[in-house]
C-alpha cells in the first residue's frame, strides 16, 4: 500500500491543548514551554541513531512545524511540510473536552462537521506516499498522534492508546510480515542514556468493520 521504506516518525511536543486535555484536531495550537523542552529533550536521541534521517517532512500546523525546527537544530536536514499529514479535522469536538471525545474517537465514530475516518485514511495515504516516495533516505515524519493511528487504519489496523509527545519512534521494513510491513521501535531518553524498545502496537488486532 505504501513504499516500504525505512521512517521515523514523532508527535509534536505538548501545547496547552493537551495539557489542558481539549480535543485539538485541526485547531493550531502552538507548542507551550513543556512542548518545546520536550522536543529539545529529543536531540540526545537524533543524535543517538546510527542512521539518522536526512529529510523532515511536518505537517502544515504550527505544533508540527515548530516541533520540526527545534528538532532540526541537531540535525540541519532540508525540510518540506504537507498539508496532508495534519490531525484529524475534529469538527464539532475540537475545543470540547478530550475525556468525552476521545471515546467517541476510538470507537470509530466520526466527528459531527467534520472529517470522516475514511476520508482521513485516504488523505494520510495520499501524503503517506508522496513523502516516503519522494525522498532518499529515512524521513522523519513530524506529525500528530491521530496520524499514527491513521497509519494503523491504511491497513485496517486498530491502535489502541494515545502516544506521547515527542518520543521518536523508528519504522523498519519487515517484508515477512503480511499484516503491517514494518517492525516498528521506540526511543526514550532517560538519565543515564537512551532506550530504544520494539513495540507491538501497530500488530495486536484487525479491526473488525471497514
Amino acid at each position: 500500500m505504501l513504499p516500504a521504506k525505512h521512517f521515523y516518525m514523532i508527535r509534536h511536543g505538548q501545547t496547552e491543548a493537551n495539557a489542558q486535555r481539549i480535543m485539538a484536531g485541526s485547531m493550531d495550537t502552538p507548542l507551550n514551554e513543556t512542548g518545546r523542552a520536550q522536543a529539545r529533550s529529543a536531540h540526545d536521541v537524533l543524535k543517538s541513531l546510527s542512521v539518522k534521517p536526512r529529510t523532515i517532512v511536518h505537517s502544515n500546523l504550527s505544533r508540527a512545524r515548530d516541533t520540526a525546527r527545534i528538532l532540526n537544530e541537531v540535525l540541519n536536514a532540508p525540510m518540506h511540510e504537507d498539508a496532508g499529514l495534519a490531525e484529524l479535522h475534529a469538527g464539532d469536538w475540537e475545543g470540547e473536552p478530550y475525556d468525552i471525545c476521545s471515546p467517541l474517537l476510538q470507537g470509530w465514530e466520526d466527528p459531527p462537521n467534520g472529517e470522516t475516518f475514511a476520508a482521513f485514511t485516504q488523505r494520510l495515504k495520499e501524503a503517506k506516499k508522496r513523502t516516503l516516495g519522494s525522498h532518499d533516505g529515512p524521513v522523519l515524519i513530524v506529525s500528530h498522534g491521530g496520524v499514527f493511528r491513521g497509519l494503523g487504519m491504511i491497513y485496517g489496523l486498530e491502535i489502541p492508546g494515545v502516544f506521547k509527545n515527542c518520543h521518536l519512534h523508528e519504522f523498519i521494513p519487515d517484508p515477512a510480515n503480511t499484516v503491517f510491513p514494518w517492525e516498528v521501535w521506540f526511543y526514550t531518553a532517560l538519565a543515564d542514556g537512551i532506550v530504544r524498545e520494539k513495540t507491538d502496537v501497530f500488530h495486536i488486532q484487525q479491526r473488525k468493520s471497514a
